[in-house]
């Protein structure tokens, strides 16, 4: 996926942002904006995935669990409804919290539950029926978002035929079958090998082409599949515990070795300066950081910072 610098709006904008699962706060006090068109969030991101495309929350995973479609609460309500409570959030320059971005968006939530007789081409086409495209309209832009993804072939086959890549490929195509200006994408490559995940890569290639990409990802990578998505995005963020740890560049990342996230329950700003001194830098706040360890730092150099100003550690975890 090639990446460039975003013109116009950030793809990604938050201002204070406070989302909210089911009304219980998941992400509160969200501040960024991205500088390019592909932005990778990593880590705790369901519930800004789940805001962003306009899904319960717990859907994606009872489909990635072999449950599939979500149960509903006794009132017939979808459980797992995230939104955007307080403060702002937006998607090329659209907000989020009025839905204002679902017209300019495609959501490709991981592994829904499928209608198995369908043929891929209908389930295309219905995608854009439900995004306003007239039924034959419709009919019309299934190929071309198809052959985007690597399924040009593949219109007329049974979905119940389709290997679990190209599962993930034909989600994708329906996602971009309006020609949406930004692309939604969670966790592409989660449970792939090498094989299977080069061909999602390739549609992910495909289906990003000429427009912006917010991906998610459980964790970060330097090398394999997972590396490529990372060294392609011109953003990488990375959430934990509700709170933005990280915002920089896979170059930031990278150059400094290894990066951990880490809980601080006291004494944070004591600790940002003890690891300065020793060539760390502690970045986010107010109680979940990252930190990359330049080379020759160890965890042990954070442990002892964090004992000499007694500030209270309680995680210390890799993300790659």
């Amino acid at each position: 996926m090639g990446a460039t610098e975003a013109a116009g709006p950030p793809l990604l904008d938050a201002r204070a942002a406070r989302i909210a699962v089911d009304d219980v706060v998941a992400i509160d006090a969200l501040t960024v904006t991205t500088r390019g068109d592909r932005v990778l969030c990593a880590g705790d991101t369901g519930a800004l995935f789940a805001a962003l495309a306009g899904v319960p929350l717990s859907s994606a995973r009872g489909a990635a669990d072999g449950g599939g479609a979500a149960a509903h609460d006794a009132d017939g309500a979808a459980p797992g409804e995230a939104r955007v409570v307080a403060g702002r959030l937006a998607v090329a320059g659209r907000d989020v919290g009025r839905s204002a971005h679902r017209a300019a968006s495609g959501a490709a939530p991981l592994d829904p539950p499928l209608p198995l007789a369908w043929t891929v081409d209908a389930y295309v086409a219905w995608g854009a029926r439900l995004a306003g495209a007239s039924p034959r309209a419709a009919a019309e832009m299934a190929p071309p978002a198809l052959a985007r993804v690597g399924l040009a072939a593949a219109g007329k086959r049974a979905l119940r035929t389709l290997a679990l890549p190209e599962r993930r490929a034909l989600v994708l195509a329906q996602a971009i079958a309006t020609a949406p200006a930004a692309l939604i994408v969670e966790d592409p490559l989660v449970g792939l090998d090498d094989g299977a995940a080069g061909f999602v890569l390739a549609a992910l290639a495909g289906a990003t082409e000429g427009r912006g990409a917010v991906l998610t990802t459980t964790r970060l990578d330097a090398e394999g599949p997972r590396g490529v998505l990372a060294r392609g995005a011109t953003d990488v963020l990375v959430l934990t515990g509700g709170e933005l740890a990280f915002s920089g560049t896979f170059a930031e990342v990278a150059a400094g070795g290894r990066l951990y996230t880490l809980t601080v329950r006291s004494n944070a700003e004591l600790l940002r300066e003890e690891l300065a001194a020793r060539g760390i830098a502690l970045r986010g706040g107010p109680a979940r950081f990252s930190a990359a360890l330049p080379e020759g730092a160890t965890t042990r150099d954070v442990v002892l910072a964090a004992t000499r100003c007694r500030a209270a550690i309680v995680e210390l975890v890799p993300l790659f």
